[in-house]
């Protein structure tokens, strides 16, 4: 049956089909209460845009006129008990009355005015008493719902009652908009929604039979008035958005989110059978992209449906082309195995270098499978911790090779992903990274990419003229840049093809390979190192010391920190001398040897290397990282001088003696504060202090005891120590030891020990 469309006054002055009359409409009392007025985020911007849409209707031509589906519900005795349009008739009810009052009509007999509700005694009178009394409403009424509550028939009572509230908050907004509109007529506006004829507001009127609907049905039709979800607002409101901007997208766009791309995240729903979220991640990321690509400016505050407003609206000179990548982004994978699509082109087990790429950033717990699956990961986790940009960036590269199907996409691929993992990736700076992506994913080359570390640039530059050369090298170089310590970056490598002939890399990296394969030889790696030259990353602090980066005996990160990024020149020549030195069949007495010649080498002058060489001991921290200045250093647990840290002169002296840590004071061996602060060794019976300082060991004593006193007495006098408490090591006229200190502190130590002191 076809039926026809009526507005709210027709409602009640015609005969409705099955030759029902509606004389009067009730809300039933097992309706819900009216909530287009309530407020919140989702409810205020659903009621904008309904407003917008009804007001704009009426005060416009007649090609804008709107309408609202369908009504339905029982009529008995030509009353209306509306089973669904309740929210619709009500506001609509509150608009007649809004713009019959700012025309100054009179509605005491029109018969629209017959609206009441039945679900609470409040709510039917204060629909009576806003029919009834004769109120002069003008728009120099600033706030209407408190001009209302102002007036002498409001009652106090009602602010209880949510119906009456929601009413009054619509009441402000249909006044609002109607006070904001410049030039807007309420009279014509009036005679353009009461038109009998061309109403500018309409509905389909379905009528029941009037055999009485039980209150299970208006129970359960209610159950059905949930609010619209975050994806149905943004897709009602995407749609509108198209419609009105890109009309020839509008209708594919409709056909498609509902048909192919629906299939498509359908593996990805959520544990209640939804896509939803699944897409409008998906749907960001993508108009993120696209947003950095035209400098907008957004965070993850900024709600989806304005971004996609800045990004695919008419006012962005680029919202076609960011339209046609939004629906390239979708359409590439329709009727693909999405899954096996990136486990050929990522795997999350080093397999050598080969295809595919390995991915140092996978995921775990991945709704649709796998660890690197992109996509998947993107329709999870998009907006949370887990996704980063580096993410962001990688799946960028992969959309664009399969929208323009681009060359030797494995390749750059690699050389994306070293870039990556190289760079310190922020948002601001994403226009250029993604520009930069595109580059090397179309263009397929380096040329022109700024956004990057420069160091890994260069870097990738070299690799690629070396492999161009010296093809055979790919699978040498391919597994060095796999390395869990390197993440790509081989920038620690001599790549010269002057110098490096393809049997001496392969032997490097087969050496490299073995040396951090796990930590066993880490402890005298570090000794090695320095026994070739100091190749530690330094910076200066503001307290003079110089901030020092060897490598750790323990922490793999810090060996990926000291081999990642710009290399400094020493460090290159060290590393790779020390490739070179090694016997790969005897890794172990290899870094003996190396050590140990070098300390049989220091017989005249012994500076700060020969000691963190010869004593294990001063190579212990976890980080890898010490203060240093002379021969005072700080050798730290973390990263930071606000931990606890060691003083490795002393930790050697200790160790070299045979004495043991029980007869120090607590809380040895931690020290804490600035470096410039002393750090002493305390012993326990007598309270005596020694410190490491640049002339030698410096000792404090505040001894009372005659006993302790002779007795550090004869100890001075042994070692030949000044009144002062200076030890003093013998030294060359450039202030470098000519004596090994650590043997000196270490026989006062046991010397004072001994002395029971």
């Amino acid at each position: 049956m076809n039926y026809p469309q009526t507005s709210f006054v027709n409602l009640f002055s015609s005969q409705q089909s099955g030759g029902l009359v509606v004389n009067s409409v009730e809300i039933p009392l097992i309706q819900r209460d009216y909530v287009q007025g309530r407020k919140g985020e989702t409810v205020e911007r659903i009621r904008f845009n309904f407003l917008n849409a009804l007001c704009t209707a009426v005060e416009s031509s007649q090609s804008a006129d709107i309408s609202l589906d369908f009504v339905y519900g029982d009529v008995k005795n030509g009353t209306l008990f509306p089973l669904d349009g309740q929210q619709r008739l009500t506001t609509l009810f509150l608009l007649h009355w809004y713009l019959a009052r700012r025309s100054n009509k009179s509605i005491q007999d029109q018969s629209w005015t017959n609206f009441t509700y039945a679900t609470r005694p409040s709510a039917r009178l204060f629909c009576e008493r806003l029919i009834k009394v004769e109120v002069q409403l003008t728009a120099e009424v600033i706030c209407l719902s408190k001009w209302l509550i102002d007036q002498a028939w409001y009652l106090y009572t009602w602010k209880h009652d949510p119906s009456i509230q929601s009413m009054l908050v619509m009441l402000d907004d249909i006044h609002l908009r109607f006070q904001c509109s410049s030039g807007t007529d309420c009279t014509k506006a009036w005679d353009r929604l009461t038109d009998t004829q061309q109403p500018a507001i309409k509905f389909h009127f379905l009528p029941m039979q009037a055999n009485g609907l039980t209150d299970d049905l208006y129970i359960k039709m209610n159950s059905r008035g949930k609010p619209l979800t975050r994806f149905e607002n943004f897709k009602a409101n995407f749609e509108e958005l198209l419609k009105k901007d890109h009309p020839a997208r509008a209708n594919s766009f409709a056909k498609q989110i509902d048909a192919e791309w629906s299939d498509m995240l359908w593996k990805y729903r959520s544990d209640d059978y939804l896509i939803d979220e699944a897409f409008m991640h998906y749907f960001r990321f993508v108009t993120e992209v696209c947003a950095w690509q035209s400098n907008i400016l957004f965070s993850d505050e900024t709600r989806t449906d304005d971004l996609a407003q800045q990004v695919y609206g008419n006012n962005n000179p680029d919202a076609a082309a960011h339209l046609e990548f939004l629906f390239n982004s979708f359409d590439v994978w329709h009727e693909k195995n999405i899954k096996d699509e990136f486990e050929n082109l990522f795997t999350a087990a080093s397999r050598g270098g080969s295809t595919p790429l390995f991915l140092f950033n996978v995921f775990n717990n991945i709704s649709g499978g796998g660890q690197v699956n992109l996509f998947a990961a993107c329709c999870q986790f998009h907006g949370r911790s887990e996704w980063t940009l580096a993410h962001t960036l990688l799946l960028y590269a992969v959309l664009l090779n399969r929208i323009y199907d681009t060359n030797n996409f494995p390749r750059q691929l690699r050389i994306l992903r070293n870039l990556i993992e190289a760079s310190d990736l922020l948002r601001q700076n994403m226009p250029k990274l993604l520009a930069d992506v595109k580059l090397i994913v179309i263009a397929c080359t380096l040329n022109g990419v700024t956004a990057f570390i420069p160091a890994q640039v260069d870097n990738e530059k070299e690799k690629v003229a070396l492999l161009t050369q010296q093809p055979e090298l790919k699978d040498t170089l391919y597994q060095l840049e796999d390395h869990e310590l390197l993440h790509g970056c081989l920038t620690a490598f001599d790549l010269d093809l002057s110098q490096n002939h393809p049997n001496k890399l392969m032997k490097r990296a087969n050496v490299f390979h073995e040396l951090f394969k796990d930590s066993n030889y880490w402890p005298e790696l570090t000794g090695a190192m320095l026994a070739i030259d100091d190749y530690s990353r330094r910076w200066l602090r503001w307290t003079g010391y110089l901030y020092a980066y060897f490598g750790a005996s323990q922490l793999e990160t810090s060996w990926g920190n000291l081999f990642r990024g710009k290399i400094e020149p020493d460090l290159v020549k060290v590393l790779n001398t020390l490739l070179d030195d090694v016997d790969i069949l005897d890794i172990g007495n290899s870094l003996n040897e190396i050590q140990q010649k070098f300390v049989n080498q220091c017989t005249t002058t012994m500076e700060w290397r020969y000691y963190f060489v010869k004593y294990p001991a001063m190579r212990k921290g976890k980080s890898g990282r010490y203060t240093m200045r002379g021969y005072n250093a700080c050798m730290l647990e973390k990263k930071r001088m606000s931990s606890n840290y060691r003083d490795p002169y002393l930790l050697a002296i200790l160790e070299e003696s045979g004495a043991n840590a029980n007869v120090l004071a607590n809380p040895w061996p931690w020290f804490f504060g600035y470096e410039i602060e002393p750090r002493q060794m305390i012993l326990i019976k007598s309270g005596i202090k020694i410190q490491c300082v640049d002339e030698g060991w410096q000792i404090s004593e505040s001894l009372t005891d005659p006993i302790q006193k002779n007795d550090f007495t004869l100890v001075c006098s042994k070692l030949g120590i000044a009144q002062n408490g200076l030890y003093r090591v013998p030294q060359n006229t450039q202030q470098i030891d000519t004596e090994d200190r650590v043997v000196l502190g270490a026989n006062l130590l046991r010397d004072l020990v001994a002395a029971n002191l």
